[in-house]
């Protein structure tokens, strides 16, 4: 398993997009210390996590 830390600056828009080579992650539109991006398996995975996201979920961290 793998854990993703999130900055406390990640702000609250969040979506899902398609990378180059066709996977799914999730973005925070934000470039430098502050920018997320987490690669995922498939789309359900990305929607769990853009959910977990949203909601304020995490206590600063994912487990994937």
């Amino acid at each position: 398993m793998a854990r993703i830390r999130i900055p406390k600056n990640a702000g609250a828009e969040f979506e899902i997009i398609v990378a180059m080579a066709g996977n799914y992650a999730v973005w925070n539109h934000k470039t430098g210390k502050n920018k997320l991006l987490i690669p995922c398996r498939d789309k359900e995975q990305a929607e769990e996590i853009l959910r977990v996201l949203k909601e304020k979920d995490h206590n600063g961290e994912i487990w994937l």
